[in-house]
Formats: C-alpha cells, structure tokens, sequence
C-alpha cells in the first residue's frame, strides 16, 4: 500500500486552483513554488488523523487520534489520544503506518496562517439561559433540594467556585474470563452512568446551597443501582414513579459545559473520577480538589471524605449512604478549614496530625456506637501511576509500526461510547 510508505505522509501541502485545475505540491516542490512566488498557493499543515487500530487478539478495532501542535516541519508535537489517556509521540511514529494494524482513516489539515490560533470569542456569546431554569418548578417547595441561581446577582464567572458531587450507577457488569494459568482476567470493565449531579454555591449569601441537582433520565439498561453507597434506587430514576424531574445526559453535561466555559472553579473531593465518568475535562487552574489539598506526599495514602469531616469538622457523613449534596458541602467546609490553616501557617503540622490520627484508626472514621462507617468508593480508585487505559507501545526505531503493542489496544483496551468504562 502506498500510505504505508515511510515518509508518504507530508507534514505541509501547498494548493494552487487556477482556471479549473487543481495542483498540489509537497517537500522541494512546495519550497520551489513558495520561492518563486508566482502563483498564489495555500500552505497547509498536517493537524490531525484518526487511526484504525486492529489489536490482533480477539478484540474489535478501535479508533485512536493523533493530534498535531503545528510548528516547522520537523518540529511538530505530536499527541496520542486514545479514550482518555494522552500521551507524547515522535513525529516517526505518528506519520508511521502499517497494514496489518495502524490503519489511517480520516487525515486533516488546516491552512498554516491559523495554526495554534485559538479564537475564544465564542465564549463571550454563550446561552446560560439554562442554568436559570427551574426544571422541577411543580414540585412540592418543601421537597426541593436546590434554589436555581438568581441572574441578577448571582450571574457565574472566573471568580466563582461551585462545589460537586455526583452519583452512579452501572450499565455493564465487568466481564471477566479465565486464562491459560486459571487466573481471572478482566475483558471489559465495568461501565458506569452519571446518575446525579449536584452543585453547591461556593460563595455569597447563598453559600452552601445547590443550585443544581439534576437526576438523569439514563437509556440503557441499569444493571445495578448501586443503593449501597450511591443512594440511587430504582425510583429514583423510573420516570414513570420518580419524584424528581429526570433531565436528559445531554442537559446535565449542558451545564457543566457552560459553567467550566464561564471561568468557574470546581471544588470537590476526588474530583478526578467525577470528570471520567462525565466525560468532561476540566483545566487543572479550574479544579480545587480537596482530595489533593490534605495529601502528604510521603505519606502515598489519599484520605477519604468521611474521614476528614470525623477528623476536622467532627461530622459524621456517609453513614448509610452517599448523598451528593452533602459530599458537595462538606469537601467545600474541609476547603474553608484548608484556607484557614494555610492562613495561619500550621497547615504541615495538621496534615501531620490528621495522619497520626488515621493511623490510629486505620483511616476509617469510628460510628459514635464505636463501629466503623462501612465505606466504599464510587466509581473505584485509579491506579496510582495513572495507567488508565492503552497507551502507545513503545518500540525500538527499527520495527516502528511492524506490531500493535497493548498500549494501542492489545491489552484492556475500549471505545469511548455512551458509558465511562473504568478499570
């Protein structure tokens, strides 16, 4: 095949349309043309493809990006994204293909003179006409959970923090298969579904109030509410018999979209989990995580949200279940102590104390009956080095692009589609 050439693929095109005919030029011709200047040609540069990728071990293909950061030709910055893993190539193998298993399908480029312009002048004419909707406005005021923000005075920008939590359920059960060795082997993991949404005020009059909480109308079949420590039952979500007024995904991300393009900060604990399973990525300068806040780094071990309210608000949470207007207000009362320690110059030594006192307790806040409040996270904890998914393989320069490698999917690899797959 001629794409599978190396060096088939030219990081820059030059166009010339002139009377009806179409020409195209690349490497010395391209300069050539540029040099002389005659004719009036568009230079391109080559910023995107997306990529078959065919496993080779008994799994469907799936589609990667690679995505490109146009600079001179040979100083390209090139980027795999495969689901949520992101990660640096070389030029060599971006542009490298292969007929038994890296297979380019869609190949994009973009008119040089706007290479690594972003124009965010969109953001200025945004419709936040929703995030001032009462959805629920026939319910009983008494049951309401939340009070829609005021456009008047309460109009979200670069200033303002929100405090979030959200709920789960599962949609697909893992499957799970037996080796060679009778070990168990994950196939495909399971896959979760936002279920609840809620957003708490982070600041003002209002402080600690939702002004969202959105219960989803899901589509696929639920195979597990998950009631245990997501407080979800199957009322809650049976449009026939709930008491809340179920919004579609489609109108829950809708706002979260439109408050991160806002400016506003995200505040929570293990807010990292949340994005994944929403689909959503949130700048790093745009997250408050509490999780990360009261962290030791020589300590690896990250503290859950029960422990830390038993611990520094003497509250107890979480004692039946998850309630995601409660995580929401209490990860924004563990931020307000953050500030006041750091304020006051002890925030180390408490951080040393709240390990102290964990250890004492195994890190599992103690019930006042002296029991231990059963906890589980929701979704699971990633892994601490952040391996999520495949990566690119790595390989020596003299067999790039002759074998796929787990990293493109060999290994426990999926498609982005409806659901959040986790490991």
């Amino acid at each position: 095949m001629l794409w599978s050439t190396p060096g088939w693929l030219p990081e820059e095109i030059g166009i010339i349309v002139e009377q009806g005919q179409f020409f195209c030029y690349e490497g010395e011709d391209l300069k050539l043309h540029l040099q002389r200047g005659i004719h009036n040609i568009a230079v391109y540069s080559l910023t995107g493809m997306a990529i078959n990728i065919e496993s080779g071990q008994s799994q469907k293909s799936h589609l990667v990006s690679m995505v490109n950061e146009p600079e001179a030709p040979g100083e390209s910055r090139w980027h795999l994204f495969n689901d949520f893993l992101v990660r640096s190539v070389s030029t060599e193998e971006a542009l490298a293909f292969n007929t038994s298993w890296k297979v380019p399908s869609v190949i994009a480029y973009q008119i040089r003179d706007e290479n690594n312009k972003i124009d965010t002048e969109w953001r200025s004419n945004i419709d936040t006409s929703i995030l001032y909707q009462d959805f629920n406005a026939n319910a009983d005021p008494s049951t309401k959970t939340y009070q829609v923000l005021n456009p008047e005075t309460e109009a979200p920008g670069p200033n303002t923090i929100i405090a979030l939590d959200t709920e789960f359920v599962a949609v697909r059960q893992p499957e799970i298969e037996m080796n060679s060795d009778g070990e168990r082997e994950t196939i495909r993991p399971i896959v979760y579904a936002l279920a609840r949404a809620s957003v708490v005020r982070g600041q003002g009059e209002n402080e600690g109030t939702p002004f969202i909480d959105d219960y989803i109308n899901i589509k696929e079949p639920i195979v597990d509410y998950l009631t245990s420590y997501s407080g979800i039952t199957e009322q809650d979500l049976d449009p026939r018999v709930s008491k809340h007024s179920l919004l579609s995904l489609k109108m829950a991300y809708k706002k979260m979209w439109i408050l991160l393009n806002l400016g506003c900060k995200f505040l929570g604990h293990g807010l990292k989990q949340d994005f994944r399973v929403i689909n959503i990525h949130i700048p790093k300068s745009q997250v408050i995580d509490t999780i990360d806040l009261f962290f030791l780094q020589t300590r690896l071990r990250r503290l859950s949200l029960a422990f830390l309210a038993w611990y520094l608000l003497k509250e107890d949470i979480q004692m039946e279940t998850h309630d995601s207007i409660e995580d929401s207000r209490t990860a924004l009362k563990l931020y307000k102590k953050y500030l006041e320690f750091q304020d006051a110059g002890i925030l180390e030594t408490i951080l040393q104390d709240i390990y102290r006192a964990g250890r004492e307790v195994n890190f599992k806040p103690p019930r006042k009956d002296g029991q231990h409040i059963p906890r589980t996270d929701t979704p699971p904890p990633l892994p601490v080095d952040g391996s999520t998914g495949p990566v690119t393989p790595v390989r020596s320069h003299n067999i790039l692009a002759q074998t796929p490698g787990s990293a493109f999917g060999g290994g426990s690899s999926w498609t982005p589609g409806k659901g959040s797959p986790l490991p």
